[in-house]
This record gives C-alpha cells, structure tokens and sequence, in this order.
C-alpha cells in the first residue's frame, strides 16, 4: 500500500503540474496572441522567425531603395520628354532658317526664339531632384550645364552609382546631363543651338548655310535623347516590377509568421476551457481519493 500510495501521488501530483502548466501557457498565448514567449520554446521555429525578421529588414531597405530610384527615374522621363519637346521646336526653327526664303527680320525673330528655346533647354537640364540636388548632375551640387561664356557648355560629373533594388540586383537611377547632349564624337547638341541663334541674330550672310549645317546635328540630338528616354523608361518599369516582387514576397513572409507565431485566439479560448474542466475533474477526484485512509481497507 505504501508503494502504490506514493506512486499515486506523484502520478497525480504530475499530470496536475503538467495540466497547471498547459494552462498558464494557453492564457499567456491568449494575452500576448503569440504562441512563442522565448526562442527556447521552439528552437526551431524560432530561427524561421529570425531569418524572416532579416528578410524583412533587407526588404525595407531595398524597399526605400526603389521609391528612391522610381522617384528619380520618373522625374527623369519627364524632364527629357520637355526638352525633346524644346530641341523639336528648335529643329523647327533651324529648318525655317535653312530655306533662305527668310527676310533679315525673320531670321533675327527666329534667333531670338532659337535663344529662349536653348534657355529653356538649360534650365530643363538644371531642375533639381527630390533631394533638392541637380537631377542630371549630383556631384557636389553643381549645376548640371554651364555655359562657359565661350560659347560652350560644361556639364558637371554626375554620381551614376548603381542602386541595390533586390539581392545581386542593382539599377542605375540617374543620367547625366552630357549624356543627353554630348553626341558620341564629341559634338555639343547645346553650343551647335547656340551658334546657330547667334548667327541669326547677327543676321550675317552665312546664317542659312549655319541652319543647314546644324540640322543633322540637331537630328542626332533628337535620337540620342529617344534612346536615353527609352533607357530610363525600362529602368523605371524594372523598378516598378520589382517592387511588385517586393510586396508579394512580404506578403508571403508574413502569412508565414502569422502561422508560426501567431496564436489561434478561438482554438486556444476553447483548449483552454476543455484543460480548466479537466483539471478541476482531476483536482476533484484526486481530493475524494486522497481522503481514503489505511482504516478505510480494514474496516
């Protein structure tokens, strides 16, 4: 009786421990709606929850990464479709000029128009970005085309540092102002208009033969800006893309540390309630045994 005795109350000392235990587990859950209170009650899981946290910190750097470079590259495409607007009216005007049906006046008006048209060019070139930087020309601050007094234009160096957007993958966010004007032989879209606006308004007799020189030049300027616009555009798709990839993947993430963390309220309230009957069923029944004595065998 002594061995089966103590053998009992430690059996039932155990499984009414245990039932205890489940029970303040389930409530701590229910309290905190999480099933994990310390990376030691699920090693395992644990380290899933801890590689997802590092996902989602690289996430939201890529993810500040790709407004950044959507930003610009949106504000870059618009910018240039301005100035292909302003380099086609000055191929109008250079057209005009090169027929020599003009009149000394008209060529002057022409120059004149040829001048504001190149002012607005620069100034399109010189926009600042959304860090209040030059959009074609970051390094330093420094406007991105200056006019050299010469004649000429300089064009400031441009910080055209590739942009990590994802894991491996990087974008380049930025065009440099010579990029839209310089043309592969060294030719000066912005100095060949502002020769050609001096020359009409000094109304000399070589005027004409300058517009119809300046004409390929200016065709040239025109595709080079196409195939740079068509660059940012693709760019710019391939940021939007991506961040399309990004949302899916951190919706993805954290559905699955949802399921592995988060508490299931309902079935967690109805466990609870089943464990607090059994226990107190367990509690009452142990206490009627318990009250049994050796007499109670002898009588």
């Amino acid at each position: 009786m002594q061995v089966s005795t103590t053998a009992f109350f430690n059996d039932t000392a155990k499984r009414l421990g245990a039932m205890n235990a489940r029970a303040q587990t389930l409530q701590t859950e229910i309290a905190t709606g999480k099933k994990i209170q310390t990376p030691s009650d699920a090693p395992g899981v644990s380290q899933q929850l801890a590689e997802i946290a590092r996902k989602d910190a690289d996430s939201a750097v890529f993810a500040d990464n790709l407004k950044i470079a959507g930003s610009l590259l949106s504000q870059s495409d618009g910018v240039i479709k301005q100035i292909n607007t302003q380099l086609t009216r000055a191929k109008e005007l250079a057209t005009s000029a090169a027929t020599g049906t003009q009149s000394p006046a008209d060529r002057k008006i022409l120059g004149v128009e040829l001048q504001s048209v190149l002012d607005s060019i620069v100034g399109l070139a010189n926009v600042s970005n959304i860090r209040g930087e030059p959009l074609f020309g970051t390094v330093g601050g420094q406007k991105a085309v200056t006019a050299d007094g010469n004649g000429g234009y300089t064009y400031a160096a441009t910080d055209v540092t590739e942009v990590p957007i994802a894991q491996g993958q990087t974008v380049r966010a930025t065009e440099s102002a010579a990029s839209l004007f310089k043309l592969p032989d060294g030719t000066d879209v912005l100095a060949t208009l502002g020769a050609l606006a001096t020359a009409l308004q000094a109304n000399g007799t070589g005027a004409q033969d300058t517009a119809s020189d300046s004409l390929d030049t200016i065709q040239s300027g025109l595709d080079q800006l196409s195939d740079v616009q068509a660059s940012v555009g693709a760019r710019g798709a391939r940021v939007e893309l991506q961040q399309g990839l990004i949302q899916t993947a951190d919706t993805d993430r954290a559905a699955l540390r949802s399921q592995l963390e988060d508490t299931d309220i309902t079935q967690a309230i109805v466990e609870l309630q089943q464990m607090m009957t059994a226990l107190s069923a367990t509690q009452a029944s142990f206490s009627k045994l318990a009250q049994l004595s050796l007499f109670d065998y002898i009588r």
